[in-house]
């Protein structure tokens, strides 16, 4: 898809770039052998240096220059060069804010493998692992997840290109927390883990501190679920978006929601679900 896209040019709005698509130009190859067809304004020889620049930022698997450069509305646009290069992110917390809120646990998905990282036990290996990987996925990461691991742990992802998928679902007409999106895509998790929220999280964390045997393993399978429908999420946005587009853009084959073989306590879910504590706000 970032071959058909030069927005990230200078010079180049949605509207120039739909009249290089109408012309039939393409790709940054076809714009590199039909410069006379662009606009007069735009500088043809600052043109063709940026996209002799996209393709060799391309090739080196550069997916941060492409998100800098890129308006936020058409971040979905990385999705299909860098899938293969994507983890799925999403944090746990005691709190919505840093100070005296604090992160208690991160979760990772990149397709194959979900990985938990928690305070206490493995945490300090995160910014190892988050470094294997050229595209971090969330939702609602832009103004929560990403900020508090900024807060807590200092600039971990400042290289790594970041795809907040919430705000492209809104743009199609998904609306609501994650669990919400889910149910109304057609992803939702198991029937027995539905219910629970964010607050829950932060009551199965209390619950750990103060020795509860399957609190722990609970909040890792909580945060799991929340983490492996972000991958299935994200192919479905990407698709519906580049569907929209004036020519045939290459879809992506849709990844199912994956079934987690991880424990936890079902007493504790069933407890959590129907006690009186507030169960309904998603952090």
């Amino acid at each position: 898809m970032l071959e058909h896209t030069f927005l990230h040019l200078p010079g180049i709005g949605h509207s120039t770039e739909r009249q290089l698509w109408e012309q039939g130009i393409l790709t940054w190859q076809d714009a590199l052998c039909s410069s006379r067809l662009f606009p007069k304004r735009c500088r043809v020889e600052h043109l063709s240096l940026g996209l002799q620049e996209s393709l060799a930022r391309l090739d080196a698997r550069d997916a941060s220059y492409f998100q800098l450069r890129l308006p936020s509305r058409e971040h979905w646009r990385l999705f299909r060069d860098f899938a293969h290069q994507a983890v799925c992110l999403d944090i746990e917390t005691t709190g919505l804010a840093y100070d005296p809120g604090y992160i208690t646990m991160i979760g990772l998905y990149d397709g194959r493998e979900y990985k938990a990282f928690v305070r206490g036990k493995n945490l300090h290996q995160f910014g190892r692992e988050i470094r294997r990987y050229a595209l971090v996925i969330t939702y609602n990461g832009r103004r929560f997840d990403l900020p508090f691991i900024q807060a807590e742990m200092g600039p971990l992802l400042e290289d790594i290109a970041s795809l907040d998928i919430m705000y492209a679902l809104r743009r199609l007409g998904y609306w609501g927390g994650l669990k919400a999106v889910e149910q109304q895509t057609d992803l939702a998790r198991p029937l027995d883990l539905q219910g629970l929220s964010g607050y829950d999280a932060v009551l199965l964390w209390r619950l750990y501190r103060q020795g509860n045997p399957g609190a722990l393993e609970t909040l890792i399978r909580y945060n799991a679920e929340d983490v492996a429908v972000l991958l299935p999420l994200a192919a479905l946005t990407y698709d519906l978006l580049a569907r929209e587009l004036p020519f045939d853009a290459q879809l992506t084959p849709m990844p199912v929601r994956p079934d987690l073989d991880l424990p936890y306590d079902r007493d504790l879910v069933e407890w959590l679900k129907f006690s009186s504590a507030p169960s309904s706000r998603e952090l």
